[in-house]
Order: structure tokens, then C-alpha cells, then sequence
């Protein structure tokens, strides 16, 4: 079993080319974390995607819109496929590579009742 490894940052002194290009020389993924807190950081930097995504509402009974389960549906197929999503925001100046890649979504923080929800809901639009 391959050990792999991520990063959480919690600070925007991260946003920068340098930080993102030391990760990929390593391998390391950088979380990207849809947070009203944390800075959100989307460049490819490993053979994985993880996303923690903290914005569930209490007031949606799956936790998120359709239409941003729908859209968080489409980053991770992108991403699963190789690609990168072109809406979100990325600070490296290299190009991933373009090859198929695991994709882990984490839905936690904000209405954390909400989250089990959130996550059979993404799960059924992927």
C-alpha cells in the first residue's frame, strides 16, 4: 500500500507559486478546503485530489444546493480524470500532470448535521 500524503494550510502566506511547487515536488496534495476560514488552494500538486468541504447549511435538507452538489460533482469527475476545474482558484505556475487521479471529498464543518446528507447526495450525482 503507497503512503500518501497531504496539506491542510490554514494561513494565505500559503497562496503563492513557491508553496504550490514545492508540493508537487514532493508529491504532497494540498487540500483544498471550501471554508470561510481557510484559503482555498486548487492546483494539482499529487496523484490525489482531497477536498474538505465546510459549508453545509442547516437550512438545505442535503446540506448544499443541487447546484453546487451538482457543480462540486463536476470539479471531482474534472479532477478524477485528470484534468483541473478552470473556476476555481490556483496560484503554481506549473501544468499537473494529465492523468487519471483518486478524488477525496470530505464533507465536515458548518451544519455538521447536515453533512451525512451532503455526502449521499454527492455521491449519488457521481
Amino acid at each position: 500500500m503507497k503512503l500518501r500524503h497531504a496539506a491542510e494550510v490554514r494561513s494565505k502566506s500559503f497562496l503563492n507559486p513557491e508553496f504550490v511547487s514545492l508540493a508537487r515536488k514532493h508529491g504532497i496534495a494540498i487540500v483544498f478546503s471550501e471554508s470561510d476560514t481557510y484559503p482555498p488552494i486548487a492546483d494539482v500538486t499529487a496523484d490525489f485530489v482531497y477536498l474538505r468541504l465546510q459549508r453545509t447549511s442547516k437550512d438545505v435538507a442535503t446540506g448544499y444546493t443541487a447546484e453546487a452538489l451538482e457543480q462540486w460533482a463536476a470539479n471531482a469527475k474534472t479532477w478524477a480524470a485528470g484534468g483541473a476545474p478552470s473556476d476555481l482558484p490556483t496560484f503554481g505556475d506549473e501544468t499537473a500532470v494529465k492523468e487519471p487521479r483518486d478524488v477525496f471529498a470530505l464533507m465536515i464543518s458548518g451544519a455538521k448535521i447536515r453533512a451525512p446528507h451532503a455526502a449521499m447526495a454527492l455521491i449519488e450525482r457521481l
